[in-house]
């Protein structure tokens, strides 16, 4: 079956809504393999990009299957705004016993921009009840993302993808740090981000006593994986807490061991005052975001009186069953394998063979954290682009060249950024291999301009 001979009616995320029938279109997945994907038409690709950065522990754990099946054939769902099951109440201690110290409390969600919307709302409750009734703005990163809700879009830092001046008008309520970052550590990646410098700056602009939160995620990871210094996370804790905001700290992507560590806040000694989750705490096998709140907001909220101390707020699905029993598993397996130390040290082999791909002119950077890397491509920017007219419209076709060789990548802010992050049990052996499909792309790109 081609994808001209596809059912149309999938509208797939992000594109045109005849992109799913288009023969150029995404291709059909039918097994995975550790770090292996097959398609539908036989041909085996490199999930380097880790099923859009969830993939931790590799596909087809079964594993984490049995776990799922065991779990659904004994209780599949329940009312959870009334009732929880054994496996949300065992994965909600874990998770305060893996988180940095001083959290205390964990809400469910059905994925990351639903974490994001919950710790949202929990800071503006926060204040609420404090009195402070005029805290209602939230400070995001340049070139950030957090989400596709509506509470999250008004974090978006301009990424270069979203749409959200159609979504929200001029009425938001999310204010930009603007980049470049400044600072020690930063590296190449600083054009693409904010620094607690520029944090400081815009709290100023607004005025400290019209914020409710600073939301980051630890690593800049959307904002061109500016692969952001734990120095910044400790200033931004620090900002926070001369002007009594709160730091959300956004783990969707860099939690469980992505970044050689449980959590990216735990490389700067920072425990933040929300923390969402998602993504890698299933490794995907099931769909669950969580939001890990801290002791002094949990504290807050519960010492208020009537309504004010009810956190109106919940999902449906949020604290499933099933999800919680995978989840759990595969936290297990994180432990077990210590994929922490595998992280931190296939990230340093993969930078070191990245950077050997400087003898092509397209090469700029590459840079990261543990396994989450980023590629930067056409030092010219638009004026590199040659006949594809702009920077981001090279690196489309760079994308689906890859596909075509092998490889599954994504691009990230300003879309000249290539992120790579594969699952953590990949091997030297493959990452040589990805880097070999890279070195090809990057020729044909050349080629092409």
């Amino acid at each position: 079956m081609t994808s001209s001979e596809r059912d149309v009616a999938w509208w797939p995320p992000f594109s045109r809504a005849d992109e799913g029938s288009s023969p150029d279109g995404p291709p059909v997945l039918v097994r995975g393999d550790g770090v292996w994907l097959e398609a539908l038409d036989g041909r085996r690709l490199l999930d380097g990009v880790g099923a859009l950065e969830a993939m931790a522990v590799g596909h087809g754990r079964q594993r984490l299957v049995d776990v799922a099946a065991r779990q659904m054939s004994e209780l599949a769902f329940l009312d959870v705004f009334r009732y929880t099951s054994l496996p949300a109440l065992g994965l909600a201690d874990k998770l305060i016993d893996i988180a940095p110290s001083g959290m205390d409390r964990v809400l469910f969600t059905p994925g990351g921009s639903e974490a994001v919307e919950t710790a949202l709302k929990l800071a503006l409750q926060y204040h609420w009840v404090r009195g402070d009734h005029d805290r209602r703005l939230v400070i995001c990163r340049n070139g950030a993302y957090h989400g596709v809700t509506f509470g999250a879009m008004n974090c978006d830092g301009g990424y270069y993808s979203t749409r959200n001046d159609v979504y929200l008008g001029s009425t938001r309520f999310g204010v930009v740090a603007e980049g470049p970052a400044t600072g020690e550590g930063w590296g190449m990646g600083a054009p693409y981000a904010a620094g607690a410098q520029q944090f400081a700056e815009a709290i100023e602009r607004v005025g400290p006593q019209n914020v409710a939160a600073v939301i980051v995620d630890p690593c800049a990871t959307a904002s061109g994986v500016a692969a952001a210094p734990p120095s910044d996370l400790v200033a931004l804790r620090a900002l926070c807490d001369q002007h009594g905001i709160l730091l959300i700290a956004d783990e969707v992507i860099t939690g469980f061991c992505r970044t050689g560590t449980m959590f990216a806040s735990q490389l700067a000694d920072v425990t933040p005052d929300l923390m969402t989750v998602s993504k890698a705490l299933s490794s995907g096998y099931m769909p669950i975001g969580a939001t890990i709140v801290n002791e002094r907001v949990t504290t807050a909220i519960n010492d208020a009186e009537g309504r004010d101390a009810v956190f109106a707020h919940g999902h449906t699905y949020g604290g499933h069953p099933v999800a919680c029993a995978v989840a759990s598993e595969n936290i297990a397996i994180l432990e077990e394998e210590r994929l922490d130390l595998a992280a931190a040290a296939r990230g340093q082999y993969l930078r070191a063979r990245l950077g050997e791909l400087a003898t092509h002119d397209t090469f700029v950077d590459a840079r990261g954290i543990g396994m989450l890397n980023g590629l930067e491509l056409l030092p010219g920017g638009d004026a590199d682009a040659g006949r594809f007219g702009t920077a981001a419209s090279a690196c489309v076709w760079l994308r689906k060249r890859l596909r075509d060789i092998g490889l599954v990548t994504l691009t990230v802010h300003p879309g000249r950024v290539f992120l790579l992050a594969p699952p953590l049990i990949v091997s030297e052996a493959e990452l040589d291999t990805l880097v070999e499909m890279l070195d090809q792309g990057l020729s044909d790109l050349e080629a092409a301009r």
